[in-house]
């Protein structure tokens, strides 16, 4: 019985360890995320990073892959309903246009993920940005309390993906 725990632990460890770290949401956006692989070529990276960009946008606006260096490049894409607000008790979705400015480094790769604009559900460009959801000490302003969680829910499900794909492609 003690062996069987011990390998459970080892197996809940290992998955643990495995995963990309949770982003979370600051007054300057997200912050970079540095995420382990297995050893992987740069090529091999950028190679499944578009068609990883390909796939997760193929019925959307598309995606841009930019500034792309022998370890590095950008994905720009559109998320629809990427986060909400609620304003007496009617919900209002946002879409964004993102950017994933990506770093590999052989067994690891850096990630930025990063709110470029948004747009209200009928696509209409907003002059808001992430800083103007926060107050002066950095704390999300009234009436926006479900922007933080759901525009993390949206990144965190992205960056997920992205990383089952770049360690899933054998």
């Amino acid at each position: 019985m003690f062996r069987l725990s011990s390998l459970l632990c080892f197996f809940i460890v290992a998955i643990t360890y495995a995963q990309p770290p949770v982003m979370e949401l600051t007054p300057h956006g997200f912050d970079p995320v540095e995420v382990a692989i297995p050893t992987t070529s740069n090529e091999k990276l950028i190679e499944l990073s578009k068609a990883w960009a390909a796939s997760v946008n193929n019925k959307l606006k598309g995606y841009d892959a930019s500034n792309v260096t022998s370890n590095s490049m950008v994905i720009s894409a559109f998320r629809r309903n990427a986060f909400f607000i609620r304003n007496n008790g009617e919900s209002f979705n946002y879409n964004i246009t993102y950017s994933i400015k990506l770093s590999f480094h052989g067994n690891y790769y850096t990630l930025h993920f990063v709110v470029d604009d948004i747009y209200t559900d009928d696509d209409t460009l907003i002059k808001y940005k992430i800083p103007d959801y926060f107050d002066t000490d950095g704390d999300i302003k009234e009436g926006y309390e479900n922007m933080k969680p759901s525009l993390e829910r949206s990144a965190n499900d992205l960056i997920q993906s992205y990383h089952n794909y770049i360690v899933n492609y054998r």
